[in-house]
């Protein structure tokens, strides 16, 4: 009875003040929104268990070079070593990707795919839903052509035939038997569609011919990261002394799939997370605050009934209920919120990728969204709740007594309202300094100057299977058929032929240029740089800025020829020399062997040959080789648009298919459009780090607002008495204005060294100059330094705008 009654009694007190009610439970759900929703976000890309059994200890094995990590490119020789002697992994295997064409009736399409070993499902604990999977003596060479199919391709590339097992398939132009179907939702690994045995072993396939794959594992329950990672090494540092020509500067290290979806960005991950936790922090100050300037008027109530013997516990529970009900109701709303904006961002995800998203991108409140929303909640709830109204309770009530026949603000309520200003400036400044830089990185990516004309360029990529063009002579004289094809359509002109657009990374090969000395680590001694294949007249086509030399012409479109182009960020990094043009350059092969020499015959303004945001901070140089002297499988199309878009990738596609009817065409888009969805993960994060500081910016200003108002206010009485005694309005206000300096710098300087120390940790993986960073430091700290003067300012020239005897009246 006695609860209902403090429900009740909780529930008048609100519906006296709606407005204050409305504003608490606004903060509340705000902030709790917000932390819940980023904690889930992050949870569901980059921490959530693989949905498999022992999904969580499902970890890649891959290598790094110099410290810089490849995501991929293990030397199957190399894996096979760490396979003997890694104690803390188990069940290995490994595949690599690639990407396939099946032919049909309407027409070739396009797939990705996993070449793997005949374990790999095995490694998921999952089976067929029809048929089966490889089995170890069809993971040889020589062995029948065998493919599992995807769900997907199954539904729609066959109709879901239930006699599919019955039927072969063409992939690349060779006949696969089909032995299975995954079930619904399986891509493993990536976003894989079907799956073909991994035929490459260390007895088939000699160290020199540099097979690569992916390494896979489970780990071992107890076994770290880190404690991987630290094996990982010794077992590289091993095989270096071994084989110094080819392991020079080449370690390994583990990670789970989700990890490698950062790419190297998990310092910005950590900081959304410092973030989503202190604006909670913020919003639950802003809350405790609103309750706790509540319990400040209603101590006098609650010291008269402490006084006639008031139970503690009764007088704890109806202090405690408003903010149970507010904390609830606020929790409820950011829940739902949360979800909604989980929804919006599923929709928004798949947009990233041109084909899938990863397949555990699944977003929506999951048992981890729950668990965190309620540890949120009940600490919300004892911050806000609990702790006012005991300090409320168990205070000196005499003191309180005497406080409140003087009106006047008492001493431990004045220094909590101080901390109160401190704690907001401190919180307020360090997640704005960290929106801040999110945004300014999301914005530089979007608008990121790639060094060409990347406007008004229909684009298109095909992939020429090993199957059908073996030899470099196949994939040249491919290239030469199909750029006579595009120079012949009247509707196309401009045309470019790459195996990298701009914006989009190639090969890194070491490189040498000749004349200077380098070390004898091996490949770790030579510099590294972006090698991409050009067509004659493709640096045109993006209207690259020649600096110094020529252009490639039909003269450097023959095997032999040896003729290179370079940034000019190359010649800065790499060459001691003004005079580049006619200097040589050689390529430094995987196994230590060098290749022949180039002669440089052009310098062109740097390139951007991957994302923006990367290259801001490291500038990798890059080199352009014409396409005859290095064929590729990788090809990229770029015509300059004269048409509508539809009827452009309807020629682009006819043109293709005129040459080989089983190539098909994919990713056809403007080129502005590719380079926008590249970098739409780091707008999206940009987004939702703009409504942290929208959000933050509010519940600082109105919170320090709040404090100020309810301080001034408790000292309405003690400014009377000072005009009476005959202090000017102007000395009042500067004396309440530099008391709020103080409480501003007492919580913005530590504000300042959080936020940039968090900051920095941000700008290197995302881009964005430190300089930049503490411009924007400076910058909010004075917006936040003008919301504290005009909090200070604004009540009190309200205070003293009544009379004297006012003043000392009504207190």
């Amino acid at each position: 009875m006695s609860i209902r009654s403090d429900i009740k009694y909780a529930l008048r007190l609100l519906a006296k003040k709606p407005s204050f009610s409305a504003l608490t439970v606004f903060v509340m759900a705000t902030g709790l929104g917000l932390s819940v929703y980023l904690f889930s976000f992050m949870n569901t890309m980059l921490f959530k268990p693989l949905p498999f059994e022992d999904g969580e200890h499902l970890i890649e094995i891959t290598t790094s070079t110099n410290g810089q990590r490849n995501f991929g490119d293990f030397n199957i020789h190399d894996f096979a070593e760490v396979e003997a002697q890694l104690s803390g992994a188990s069940e290995f295997s490994a595949y690599r990707r690639a990407v396939v064409n099946i032919a049909g009736r309407d027409g070739a399409r396009r797939y990705e795919s996993a070449d793997a070993r005949a374990n790999l499902f095995e490694l998921t604990r999952t089976a067929p839903l029809l048929g089966r999977t490889f089995t170890a003596d069809e993971d040889k060479v020589g062995a029948q052509n065998v493919v599992v199919l995807g769900y997907d391709i199954w539904q729609n590339h066959f109709g879901a035939d239930q006699e599919i097992l019955s039927r072969s398939v063409d992939i690349n132009g060779q006949p696969y038997r089909i032995i299975g179907v995954m079930p619904e939702g399986y891509y493993y690994p990536r976003r894989a569609q079907l799956w073909r045995p991994l035929r490459d072993n260390p007895q088939q396939v000699s160290r020199e011919q540099n097979a690569q794959v992916t390494g896979l594992a489970l780990r071992k329950p107890g076994v770290t990261i880190e404690q991987l990672d630290n094996e990982l090494t010794l077992i590289m540092q091993r095989l270096e002394q071994r084989y110094p020509k080819t392991n020079s500067g080449l370690s390994a290290y583990a990670l789970t799939m989700h990890q490698s979806t950062a790419d190297g960005g998990m310092s910005v991950v950590y900081v959304m997370h410092t973030a989503a936790i202190l604006i909670l922090v913020l919003a639950s100050v802003n809350v405790g605050n609103l309750l706790l300037s509540r319990a400040v008027e209603r101590s006098q109530e609650t010291a008269i009934r402490v006084a006639l013997g008031a139970p503690t516990g009764r007088l704890l529970s109806q202090l405690l209920w408003e903010s149970l009900l507010i904390c609830g109701l606020g929790g409820l709303i950011g829940l739902l919120l949360v979800g909604w904006g989980l929804e919006i961002t599923q929709t928004v995800t798949n947009q990233f990728f041109t084909d899938r998203p990863p397949f555990w991108w699944d977003f929506g409140i999951d048992a981890y969204t729950l668990k965190v929303f309620f540890a949120f909640l009940v600490g919300t709830i004892f911050v806000t709740g609990f702790l006012p109204a005991w300090r409320n309770i168990n205070g000196d009530f005499n003191a309180v007594l005497r406080d409140g026949t003087r009106g006047a603000l008492g001493k431990s309520a004045g220094k909590l309202n101080k901390a109160l200003v401190i704690g907001e400036v401190f919180l307020s400044i360090t997640i704005l300094i960290v929106a801040a830089v999110m945004i300014s990185g999301s914005y530089k990516a979007t608008y990121a100057d790639y060094g060409v004309n990347t406007q008004d360029k229909l684009v298109g990529q095909i992939t020429l299977p090993e199957e059908q063009y073996q030899t470099d002579e196949q994939r040249r004289q491919f290239v030469q058929t199909l750029k006579a094809q595009l120079d012949a359509q009247s509707g196309f002109s401009s045309n470019m032929i790459t195996s990298a657009l701009p914006g989009f990374g190639d090969k890194r090969p070491a490189v040498a240029v000749a004349g200077q000395e380098y070390g004898q680590q091996g490949l770790a001694s030579y510099p590294r740089a972006n090698q991409v294949a050009v067509v004659p007249g493709a640096l045109q086509h993006i209207e690259a800025k020649l600096l110094e030399g020529r252009f490639f012409n039909d003269s450097d479109n023959s095997e032999d020829k040896r003729t290179v182009i370079v940034t000019d960020s190359f010649v800065q990094q790499y060459m001691n020399t003004e005079q580049p043009i006619g200097q040589r350059v050689q390529f430094i092969n995987e196994d230590g062997s060098k290749g022949p020499w180039f002669t440089i015959v052009g310098v062109v303004k740097h390139i951007v040959q991957t994302m923006p945001n990367r290259d801001k901070a490291t500038r990798t140089p890059s080199f352009y080789v014409p396409f005859a002297q290095s064929p590729r499988a990788a090809v990229y199309i770029s015509v300059q648009l004269q048409s509508d878009t539809q009827s452009a990738k309807a020629a682009l596609t006819r043109v293709v298919n005129q040459i080989d009817s089983q190539l098909p065409v994919f990713n056809i888009a403007t080129l502005d459009d590719r380079l926008t969805q590249r970098v739409a993960p780091l707008r999206f994060v940009g987004g939702v780090f703009v409504l942290f500081g929208l959000a933050s910016l509010l519940l600082a200003a109105s919170g320090i607002y709040g404090v100020m108002a309810n301080t001034i206010s408790q000292r309405t009485q003690e400014i009377g008495v000072k005009r009476a005694l005959g202090a000017s309005e102007s000395r009042i206000t500067l004396e309440f204005l530099l008391s709020g300096t103080t409480q501003l710098l007492l919580g913005a300087v530590p504000g300042l060294a959080i936020g940039l120390t968090l900051g920095y940790a941000m700008s290197v993986p995302i881009g964005v100059e430190f300089f930049d960073v503490a411009v924007t430091a400076v910058v909010l700290t004075g917006v936040l330094s003008l919301v504290v003067l005009l909090a200070t300012y604004l009540p009190t020239q309200r205070a003293l705008s009544n009379e004297p005897a006012y003043a000392l009246h009504n207190n």
